[in-house]
């Protein structure tokens, strides 16, 4: 068992603990200083550096002794000044609760490209972020594990992500995703998946999906349709609810209970907490139709760059307290990359 934990330690915690002691600017002569605060929401960045884009997310540092992160910013124009100086014009994402912005503050360059202690977990950075190179710590959450499912997010225009089961998903666009279970598929059980994002503003996001699986024991299939919406409940706060209805089903599909949106139709709700190191908790309820039950799921996610670790407790029916992953509890664990 002690041989099983240091594995664990060392093959999942170290990368974390060591990327913690690397934080730091990765970009320190990508910065400008708060030249004015304009508005309520609005301030001017006054910089040297050329190589800024409209769009793109900034880090406030504080002046005063700390240099503490203070809030984030969005560009919104650059202008030159003709004099090797540039303006940008910057819009308020987030601040702190306990320091204002002041002029003379630097405005850094986010590296968003692996995990930072300074960045500290925050639903306004993971929405507003669309960097393709970027850590999956600052990404939206897409996959829940196959027992908890998906999320209404969708991959990015090439993104892949796959399970070590052989759960694949790859982004046909940055609003439709398409994907399989591989082993289903080699074992005599074709199935396909895919999720549109229909609509996406900065706190809601609404996707509709279909589910393919046949019968390995004839024609017969499986056709799932899910609605997914995914909401902002706070800073720290995002509410993912997923309705999935059988359309078509074969007698054995109750089977599949376990694997969300598989021969059942089910509710379900729940919330992903976005811890200060990015890491997240997810929890909540669901409620099959056919077999009448309550289940629900509760897990951690460790996130590094590309990898994920997951693991819970999940049940289709709480009120049976028997391991059984059909119609009782059963433990949730998972690993899959994101790339």
């Amino acid at each position: 068992m002690k041989h099983l934990i240091f594995i664990f330690l060392v093959l999942f915690i170290g990368p974390r603990l060591y990327a913690e002691d690397g934080g730091g600017f990765a970009n320190d002569w990508a910065h400008g200083y708060i030249q004015s605060i304009d508005n309520s929401t609005e301030l001017t960045v006054l910089s040297a550096y050329s190589e800024f884009h409209v769009g793109e997310m900034l880090i406030v540092q504080s002046r005063d002794s700390g240099q503490k992160l203070i809030g984030f910013i969005k560009i919104e124009s650059i202008t030159s000044t003709g004099d090797g100086q540039f303006i940008l014009k910057a819009r308020l994402v987030r601040h702190s609760k306990f320091s204002m912005i002041q002029v003379g503050d630097t405005a850094y360059r986010m590296d968003v490209s692996t995990f930072h202690r300074e960045y500290r977990g925050t639903t306004e950075l993971i929405m507003g972020n669309e960097d393709p190179q970027s850590s999956a710590s600052y990404k939206s959450l897409v996959f829940m594990g196959l027992s908890s499912g998906e999320t209404a997010q969708t991959l990015r225009k090439n993104e892949v992500l796959v399970n070590i089961l052989g759960y694949l998903d790859f982004g046909f666009t940055s609003r439709f995703t398409i994907g399989s279970l591989l082993p289903a598929d080699i074992l005599s059980t074709p199935n396909l998946h895919g999720k549109y994002k229909v609509y996406e503003s900065d706190s809601n996001i609404f996707s509709f999906g279909m589910n393919f699986f046949q019968s390995p024991e004839g024609s017969q299939g499986v056709i799932n349709a899910s609605l997914y919406w995914d909401s902002i409940s706070s800073e720290s706060v995002i509410t993912h609810s997923n309705l999935s209805l059988a359309l078509a089903t074969f007698d054995k599909a109750k089977n599949l209970t376990a694997l969300k949106g598989a021969g059942t139709s089910s509710l379900q709700t729940g919330y992903e907490f976005v811890m200060d190191d990015w890491n997240r908790v997810l929890v909540g309820p669901s409620f099959n139709f056919e077999s009448k039950s309550v289940g629900g799921y509760v897990s951690y996610v460790w996130i590094w760059d590309h990898f994920h670790v997951l693991a819970g407790l999940s049940t289709t029916d709480i009120s049976k307290l028997v391991y059984n992953v059909r119609d009782g509890y059963y433990f949730n664990a998972d690993m899959y990359w994101r790339f």
